[in-house]
């Protein structure tokens, strides 16, 4: 059983397989719809823990598209999803309500980060609203792994 549900709304052009199974690392499930309607029935009966969303897909300005999604999901942490040659005022796109963002394409490696944003920001112990089990290995980046490994050298040394 999942513990909450990421969703692609709008058909944004994506492979699946490969969302699929970054979501998957996290325990959660992955749903697809094509409109907000249908987002705020999906939302009705799981738990929306990100929706993942691009405002030209949806055929809306990004704050129209933003207050929608937030409207038919509130709980979710929304991340906007935009082309490289789309210019986003990041600020006023956070202050709006977004949580973060990725570029299209998506890349495997950014999407597993933006995932475990999304993970961090539910599944913290203090004042957690679902419960979230242990963050997969491969949310862990290099760095951190290659940090990990120095301070316990360092700790072995003294």
């Amino acid at each position: 059983m999942t513990q909450g549900t990421v969703v692609l709304a709008g058909g944004l052009p994506v492979e699946h397989l490969p969302l699929d199974i970054l979501v998957a690392e996290f325990g959660w499930s992955f749903k697809e719809v094509e409109g907000l309607g249908s987002l705020a029935e999906l939302n009705h009966d799981n738990n929306v823990v990100t929706v993942l969303f691009s405002p030209k897909t949806l055929d809306l300005p990004w704050d129209e598209a933003l207050r929608s999604i937030l409207d038919a999901a509130p709980r979710t942490l929304p991340i906007i999803c935009h082309g490289f040659a789309e210019v986003i005022d990041w600020p006023q796109v956070a202050n709006a309500g977004a949580f973060h963002s990725l570029l299209l394409p998506f890349s495997s490696r950014e999407v597993r980060q933006s995932l475990g944003f999304v993970w961090g920001a539910k599944c913290r112990p203090a004042g957690n609203t679902i419960r979230c089990r242990r963050p997969p290995r491969t949310a862990i980046s290099g760095h951190n792994r290659l940090a990990r490994a120095h301070g316990a050298e360092l700790s072995a040394k003294q």
